[in-house]
């Protein structure tokens, strides 16, 4: 099968290191493992290094009117919120990319377009309509809502009005957790049209054969118990009852040690933490992820009773598959995941007495981590890989070619 995969999103890159980025890297990889043809098509350049493009990448940025137009409104407008400028960029593109897609797109002749949403971004859709050929859209989170609760979205009527238009009208929808198929659902799209499919690992990558001895020493934790976590530094991710329950048992075991492993604006929530508590390495290489994670004796997923329950975490399931005991707040798709003392450990989330003692349990307690650790990478291995994601996107796919769809470029 041929597959074009459309990502419009300015923030995201295909080469890039962030967990957006290593989604659609491995969802790409998965794919054309399978013997699938994927082009992929990006409103951002490739790389957050300048290291050469990658094979069946396409930059497809805006440029001549359209990059003048967005320029213009910025330095017309200059008084109004900075971000009604990069609102406008992404409506242009919606627009423009139909235009610098048509020819790409007519000559690499795709089965299906499959494409990322992103905020405003009806332009797949509109060119798999005139191609006559299936639209697959995944939804990772309700954009509009996320960016008018932790970021800013200026025209949130427009952004919504789209979102609803966008997700109905797709042919199939893939979401990443069950509160993102409720979301679809509530926005009138059927339950038949609705593939809920959480995100994946590569078992081989995060592999509990990974030596993590060289980071440990590194960071002078050989004699530690370390406490892990991995990912950006979001409002979303509870750092401060991490902070309070790492504190909690370093009170009563001195050789109890935080390991973060990412950076963000979230960071000072952890600065009650001194030196000898805690250790942040900034942002690493996804490549180098599996090193650090194997230095960590257990991972946390710290979500706060108050967030959102439509997110899939990454790291959730690369840690599993490192064969690492997990200690995840009871919200959302972690608790969807994790059966609570055999493939993990869940806590109430926003408690830190329970966390330290749930975080406690994982390292010390009667079965050691050795068990949990074992179970949770069983049940990664059934159906959280990126290989079974991709032969059920692919499925998806077959499903929605008709007769006529399936001889459209003949």
């Amino acid at each position: 099968m041929r597959i074009a995969y459309l990502c419009a999103d300015f923030g995201v890159k295909p080469m890039g290191r962030s967990g957006a980025s290593a989604h659609l890297q491995e969802t790409v990889r998965a794919l054309r493992a399978l013997g699938h043809t994927v082009e992929v098509y990006s409103a951002s350049p490739d790389c957050d290094t300048p290291e050469a493009p990658a094979q069946g990448i396409h930059y497809v940025g805006l440029q001549g009117s359209a990059a003048d137009v967005t320029r213009l409104l910025r330095e017309e407008h200059a008084g109004l919120p900075d971000h009604l400028s990069r609102e406008w960029q992404r409506l242009l593109y919606a627009e423009y990319c139909q235009q610098a897609l048509r020819q790409p797109l007519e000559a690499f002749e795709p089965d299906v377009i499959y494409e990322r949403y992103s905020l405003f971004s009806y332009g797949g859709l509109e060119l798999a309509r005139r191609f006559d050929i299936p639209h697959i859209l995944e939804v990772n989170a309700p954009l509009s809502y996320e960016a008018a609760t932790y970021r800013e979205l200026v025209l949130r009527e427009t952004a919504e009005a789209l979102e609803q238009s966008i997700l109905t009208r797709t042919d199939g929808l893939i979401v990443v957790s069950h509160a993102l198929a409720d979301f679809a659902r509530g926005l009138g799209v059927p339950d038949e049209r609705i593939m809920v499919l959480p995100n994946g690992v590569d078992p081989e990558q995060f592999s509990p054969e990974v030596p993590g001895a060289d980071i440990r020493e590194r960071y002078g934790l050989s004699d530690r118990k370390v406490i892990g976590f991995v990912g950006t530094l979001k409002p979303w991710h509870d750092l401060d009852t991490l902070a309070r329950a790492v504190d909690k048992l370093a009170a009563r075991d001195p050789g109890i040690h935080l390991l973060v492993v990412g950076d963000g604006p979230g960071r000072e929530r952890l600065s009650g933490l001194d030196d000898t508590r805690m250790t942040c390495t900034g942002a690493v290489a996804y490549e180098e992820v599996p090193r650090f994670m194997a230095a960590m004796d257990v991972i946390v997923v710290p979500y706060g009773k108050d967030g959102d329950a439509y997110f899939s975490p990454l790291k959730l399931f690369e840690a599993m598959a490192m064969a690492k005991p997990v200690v995840g707040a009871r919200m959302g798709e972690v608790a969807h995941t994790l059966a609570d003392g055999t493939t993990g450990l869940l806590y109430e989330p926003g408690d830190a007495d329970d966390m330290a003692a749930k975080i406690h349990t994982a390292i010390d307690g009667p079965g050691g981590p050795r068990a949990l650790g074992d179970a949770a990478r069983r049940a990664v291995l059934g159906e959280r890989t990126w290989e079974h994601n991709a032969r059920r996107t692919a499925e998806l796919a077959q499903t929605l070619r008709t007769p006529s769809r399936s001889r459209r470029w003949a």
